[in-house]
């Protein structure tokens, strides 16, 4: 019987290679044991073809076996199940969904390489612990808009490009990045974004193999990821586009106005929708700032090793030898940089300068919550270069900047305050007093007329002697004209005026008074009390033109306009070139004469301006008492260069009018050639 068995043996029956107990056992659910029939009891390492075989012979020997093909269809029902049990298990571990890696531990897995890092090989957090909750606030559902304001080339950007990488493979959706101009935008595709994507292979594969989804600043992905990269100083860029994830880059350059109408473009996607900024230090008050101070502001910090206080790494913390100077009083800068160190306010402990400091307290480090009324889902983070920077570098950057805001020009200050400390600039940043422009004169104070140095022209002469030699002349008279000029700025309802004296040469000149006035009336009773001839009047034409006009034509004052077209020179009947152009007409409606006028380069103006003022009260005083307005207001432009041009800019909000004065105080001495 057991030979018959075989030979009507069906093959689909035969349990296959591999159906055994063992793949059962590991779905956990008994699939691999079989019940005997007849047998007594279960058998789970019995073959099913010797239990039938058995059954056989015992129906042929009489031993009261059961039928044999009925144990022969039950075997194969049990056979079928058994299968279908695996396959299905196998089907499952096919299938299976492997648990999602957090965001930072996905890019150390994936990112074998960041091409544009000076760090060689895979990303690793490590490098860059301030980076890990950043990352992971950027990809939490529960977070809808991330703001970061860093020191320049410490990471911050890397954070947002990371997080995008991590986005498109696990979070795909339409990804507008924005940078502050196209030309910016097509760079940061072709030297960061994309080779970064190159280098993680789960983003990498998921590349078009059509190369016209794939361009410097658009990408079309095969899981329908999108990614646009454009300028934000396109309004077009923005239109007709619904956004899941925004990046902004340096936001802070960004037209006023375009961060908010850049956010409306997530809005779509409800709360699914992300806000990305990222920013050296910007502007107060501008729109970045706000963005920024509007969240959680989180502050990296570190813990003192000796008291245990977490705090931030604040600037006014580091301290230097402020004695390490040459003989000639000027900072001798190896010796200072030896000398910077770390100060902890809260016990004194003093750490010194050096790489293995840095990281020792980085290894503590962490973001703090400061501003604990904002929503949770607005997060926003600050740190400096001081937890990354060699501290004696940043110390002579500081100390050079404010050597030259002593002098006038704030570029090198505002750029450290933004760049290196992350800090919004403000107008108090700037604020003039004594310490930064030494051009304060104990000698006198505002309204005395007492210099013999200031120059007075000779009558019949077109030429300026100064006013202590004039006196000693026989031909001393007291009508003669004194070289003093007003000079006018016009605003909508009042002037804002300067009378300055000057000597016959060398530049040399003293602030004799500055005020408001409310009516070209007012202004003559000012010329009249200091006694400035009306050839030495010049007044700015370029607002209320005409009214500025007919009242130059008939008090025989001077128009003045800067020339916005940025012209530095004109040329002279005598074939030279000054700053300013050769004397014009400026017509005045009905007046019966018309008033003189010349154009002015404010470039050279300024530029000449801010050379005295660095020569200190020699050259162009200020007295002991001068008021506050106007130490301000001569602060409130900066030398910077647009679109590689040259130009004084103004600063925030802060009113100018005195330094227009003063600028035309320049333009004055220009024509009357004592400059």
């Amino acid at each position: 019987m057991t030979n018959d068995f075989h030979e009507r043996e069906d093959d689909d029956a035969r349990p296959r290679q591999g159906a055994g107990g063992g793949d059962g056992a590991r779905c956990g659910d008994g699939a691999g044991q079989i019940e005997a029939h007849g047998g007594g009891g279960e058998h789970p390492d019995r073959d099913p073809v010797e239990e039938a075989e058995r059954g056989d012979a015992g129906k042929d020997r009489g031993d009261g076996g059961g039928d044999v093909e009925k144990l022969h269809d039950a075997l194969i029902e049990q056979l079928l199940a058994q299968q279908s049990k695996l396959l299905a298990c196998a089907a499952a571990d096919a299938f299976r969904v492997p648990e999602p890696l957090p965001p930072v531990e996905w890019l150390e897995r994936h990112v074998a390489e960041i091409p544009f890092s000076p760090l060689p090989g895979a990303f690793r957090c490590a490098n860059s612990p301030m980076l890990r909750e950043i990352i992971e606030a950027i990809c939490s559902p529960s977070v809808r808009t991330v703001s970061i304001i860093a020191a320049v080339q410490t990471g911050k950007t890397l954070a947002a490009e990371l997080s995008a990488a991590y986005v498109v493979a696990n979070e795909p959706g339409p990804i507008l990045w924005l940078t502050a101009k196209d030309d910016d935008a097509k760079t940061e595709g072709e030297s960061r974004l994309l080779p970064l994507f190159e280098h993680c292979r789960p983003v990498s594969d998921l590349f078009p193999a059509d190369p016209d989804k794939k361009r410097l600043t658009s990408v079309f992905f095969a899981n329908g990821a999108t990614l646009w990269i454009r300028g934000a100083n396109n309004r077009r860029n923005l239109q007709s586009r619904t956004i899941r994830w925004l990046f902004g880059d340096e936001c802070w350059l960004w037209p006023p106005g375009r961060l908010t109408e850049a956010k409306s473009r997530v809005a779509a996607y409800g709360r699914r929708g992300k806000c990305v900024f990222f920013s050296q230090g910007s502007l107060e008050g501008d729109d970045c700032d706000r963005q920024f101070r509007a969240g959680t502001r989180r502050e990296w910090t570190f813990v003192c090793p000796r008291c245990g206080q977490r705090q931030p790494f604040l600037w006014e913390n580091i301290q230097w030898d402020g004695e390490a100077k040459t003989p000639e009083g000027a900072y001798d800068f190896p010796r200072l940089r030896a000398s910077v160190r770390l100060r902890c306010p809260h016990c004194g402990e003093e750490f010194p300068n050096g790489a293995a400091t840095r990281a020792a307290l980085a290894a503590h480090g962490a973001f703090a919550r400061t501003n604990h009324a904002a929503s949770p889902e607005n997060e926003s983070f600050h740190w400096n270069a001081l937890a990354t920077t060699d501290w004696g570098q940043l110390a002579e950057e500081y100390l050079r900047a404010k050597a030259e805001a002593r002098k006038g020009r704030f570029e090198d200050l505002a750029a450290f305050y933004q760049q290196k400390l992350a800090l919004a600039w403000k107008d108090e940043d700037a604020s003039v007093s004594d310490e930064v422009f030494d051009n304060a004169d104990e000698g006198f104070l505002m309204g005395e007329d007492d210099w013999d140095g200031e120059g007075v022209a000779l009558r019949g002469e077109r030429r300026f002697i100064p006013f202590a030699q004039f006196r000693s002349r026989a031909d001393f008279d007291d009508a003669a004209p004194r070289l003093r000029f007003l000079t006018i700025d016009v605003q909508d309802g009042y002037f804002v005026y300067v009378v300055r004296r000057w000597a016959p040469e060398g530049g040399v000149s003293r602030l004799l008074w500055c005020g408001i006035a409310q009516t070209f009336g007012d202004l003559e009773d000012v010329r009249e009390k200091f006694s400035v001839h009306k050839s030495f009047v010049f007044i700015d034409a370029g607002f209320a033109t005409q009214r500025v006009a007919e009242w130059c034509a008939a008090t025989g004052a001077t128009a003045f306009q800067g020339d916005r077209a940025g012209r530095a020179v004109w040329r002279h009947a005598d074939g030279t070139f000054r700053a300013y152009s050769p004397r014009r007409s400026l017509r005045a409606g009905n007046a019966p004469r018309a008033a003189n006028a010349f154009f002015f380069s404010p470039l050279a103006c300024k530029d000449k301006l801010t050379d005295l003022r660095r020569a200190g009260p020699s050259a162009w005083a200020l007295p002991r008492d001068v008021p506050g307005d106007y130490l301000k207001q001569m602060g409130a432009e900066c030398r910077s260069a647009v679109n590689g041009k040259p130009m004084w800019i103004k600063r925030g909000s802060r009113e100018n009018h005195y330094w227009d004065c003063e600028t035309m105080q320049i333009a004055a001495a220009f024509v009357t050639k004592i400059l």
